[in-house]
């Protein structure tokens, strides 16, 4: 790896990537609050990827059962792997009938007696605990890491956004912990987060179609891009590397990284994070 590049590992999580802990600290809290009642509460969420396999793990051994609203151009892989864990999807018919997984949430909250359901909806699109889980947990991890450099007081913070709770919760503990922060954040070409600009592209997990809800733009200094070709450039490099096969956002990020690794001193380093593994995405 580069001399001055930093790597968050979050790939061997709970449910295989980041999402896995917010998915735990939204469930934990439910059922604390009693909003969430074991073997008599189902979640249900619009989900196709990471947050849903967290889900499913926060959940396991909870005796909650959990159904997913899974838009029809997700990878089919991760659908399997989904229903094989346990979740049951639902709004098929309705899906491919034209309706959103949002449409499709909605419609089972709305209908929830009639279907003999008690629902909870984690909604990590607008559920500040997202937020709350990296700025307690994922940011203290990272800054008691970058202690054993005493003489760093620099961190460029390389990142994506789908919800944008990873980044801001980090970005705002590093901060408090004194760091002087400069953030990029990475979106695919032809994305523009911060307009609602988006279009077609292969690197599922960030520019999702949605400006990001959790995303405190004041924690952004740049925006950098990355095409599919640098994308699997990078990814297919940190394979042949390091034995890690990343996930398209994990590599795009690395990507990036890779652009502003000179500019690293030993009180100045580059950080990102390997949000999940890459075998998701090797089947269509």
């Amino acid at each position: 790896m580069e001399a001055g590049l930093l790597v968050k590992f979050e790939c061997d999580g709970a449910g295989g990537s980041h999402k896995g802990r917010a998915a735990r600290y939204i469930v934990r809290a439910a059922i604390q609050t009693g909003r969430i009642v074991p073997g008599q509460t189902t979640i249900i969420e619009k989900t196709g990827g990471n947050f849903g396999l967290g889900l499913l793990a926060a959940c396991h051994r909870q005796n909650i059962a959990v159904e997913l609203a899974i838009g029809l151009g997700f990878n089919r892989a991760k659908k399997t792997c989904l229903q094989n864990a346990g979740a049951k999807l639902i709004g098929l018919d309705m899906l491919n009938a034209g309706a959103t997984p949002r449409t499709v949430v909605e419609w089972h909250l709305d209908h929830a007696a009639s279907l003999g359901k008690s629902y909870f909806y984690t909604d990590q699109f607008s559920n500040p605990g997202c937020v709350t889980v990296h700025e307690q947990e994922t940011g203290p991890e990272i800054v008691a890491q970058l202690r054993q450099w005493p003489s760093l007081d620099t961190i460029v913070l390389v990142a994506c956004a789908g919800t944008g709770a990873s980044l801001t919760g980090i970005a705002r503990c590093l901060k408090a912990a004194g760091y002087r922060l400069e953030t990029t954040l990475v979106e695919p070409d032809g994305c523009d987060g911060r307009t609602g600009l988006f279009v077609d592209h292969a690197l599922e997990g960030m520019s999702v179609g949605v400006v990001p809800p959790l995303l405190d733009w004041n924690l952004v200094d740049r925006v950098a891009t990355v095409d599919l070709g640098t994308m699997r450039a990078a990814q297919n490099r940190f394979a042949a590397e390091h034995g890690y096969l990343v996930g398209n956002t994990s590599a795009a990020c690395l990507a990036v990284a890779a652009r502003i690794i000179g500019t690293t001193t030993g009180r100045r380093k580059v950080l990102t994070l390997v949000y999940d593994h890459g075998a998701w995405y090797c089947g269509g």
